[in-house]
């Protein structure tokens, strides 16, 4: 079978690029290994700056949750912030996948689901997909086939261990605690680059923990000792990996772009990747359709465009996020100290999941406010 573009992944990325290919007038294919709707492990946030990418507000009947109060621990401090506007909406992967999905699907790309693509072959004339079923020809793939690409090792590699997150997640009951349904909670610690979160969902919670590979040894055992400290029961603990954001990588290659997760495309600090799917998504999108309609060749020099654009919408962002996130690997204590003792650092940050601000305003806003927020805490000091 023959496409314009083929796409390997029906999550936010592949899902997004599928209906911007199909919008814009070119045939594309989403090859899925799993059956949707499909079980996701994921905190399930999706950030304001996220939802507002999208072409039409999330159905009220996917949203599980709208937050816009946050809570913050760190050792004995605590901070509290209420927001006027949601910063996030929790939701049900699953069904949050397959509405994206389906909306792709109804602007005229096709899904195979349930096959899993077995080989990829790259050349001058076109690409061809291989699954246990089928084969599939193309002039341009997208890889948005998540942290564990099959198609970024052929171009670039796979991540390395420094270059991900490792993230534990469960799902526990909430009728003994009665969660605020408009509350985040987060904890950081108390291992290095760690936090570990408090989502509220419609009839239960979801919970979890997530760090820095490198930084991340003992995380289970810490996490059962967070659940226990909090009288929350789990159920099934999952695990799954996260790229961290911010770092240069290879996404494009001859008739080849990398979106989402498989381009390495997330937060290093707070994880989310939803976002930065959604707009790699897009962004391959409209470099397929430039080039595929413009008759061009889908070479690396004319898919350049591709990384350029990704650079400017939010790679530079990434890379400052990325600059934060060093500066709290070195000096955690003193850095949260500074945060607790002030809620400004913490409604600049809900700031940046609406939409606001980028994290580059943020870095310039953050460097300059560090000798006040010093000051601040050594007079709370002395003051106890």
């Amino acid at each position: 079978m023959k496409y314009d573009v083929i796409i390997a992944g029906a999550g936010p990325a592949g899902a997004t690029a599928a209906l911007e290919c199909a919008r814009s007038g070119l045939s594309a294919v989403i090859i899925e290994k799993e059956q949707l709707p499909r079980y996701k492990p994921c905190a399930g946030g999706v950030t304001a700056a996220a939802a507002n990418m999208l072409w039409c507000p999330i159905p009220e009947k996917i949203v599980q949750a709208k937050c816009r109060s946050f809570k913050a621990f760190y050792g004995e401090k605590s901070i509290h912030v209420d927001t006027e506007e949601n910063f996030m909406f929790v939701v049900s992967r699953d069904k949050f996948d397959y509405w994206l999905v389906k909306a792709a699907v109804h602007s005229g790309a096709v899904l195979r689901q349930g096959e899993e693509a077995t080989s990829f072959d790259i050349g001058p004339d076109g690409v061809t997909v291989r699954t246990g079923t089928d084969v599939y020809t193309g002039k341009l793939l997208i890889g948005a086939d998540g942290v564990n690409s099959k198609i970024a090792k052929i171009i670039r590699g796979p991540f390395r261990r420094n270059d991900l997150a490792i993230c534990l997640c469960t799902e526990c009951d909430d009728t003994e605690h009665n969660y605020n349904r408009e509350q985040i909670e987060i904890h950081y610690g108390p291992l290095p680059m760690t936090y570990s979160w408090v989502f509220p969902k419609k009839d239960y919670l979801s919970v979890g923990m997530g760090g820095w590979c490198a930084e991340a040894e003992g995380m289970k055992a810490v996490f059962n000792n967070f659940l226990e400290k909090k009288g929350l029961k789990k159920q099934d603990v999952r695990s799954y990996t996260v790229p961290l954001g911010g770092i240069g990588r290879i996404t494009v290659a001859d008739r080849v772009l990398l979106a989402g997760d498989a381009a390495g495309f997330a937060d290093p600090l707070t994880g989310e990747g939803i976002r930065y799917a959604i707009a790699s998504g897009r962004l391959a999108a409209k470099t397929a359709a430039s080039v595929i309609l413009e008759g061009l060749d889908i070479n690396l020099h004319n898919l350049l465009i591709y990384k350029k654009s990704c650079i400017d919408e939010f790679g530079d962002d990434l890379k400052a996020a990325m600059s934060v996130a060093r500066l709290f690997q070195k000096l955690p204590d003193f850095l949260f100290g500074m945060y607790f003792s002030s809620q400004e650092p913490f409604e600049k940050s809900l700031e940046i999941l609406q939409g606001r601000i980028g994290y580059q305003d943020y870095y310039h806003w953050f460097l300059p406010q560090v000798p006040g927020m010093l000051l601040k805490k050594t007079s709370a000091v002395l003051k106890d």
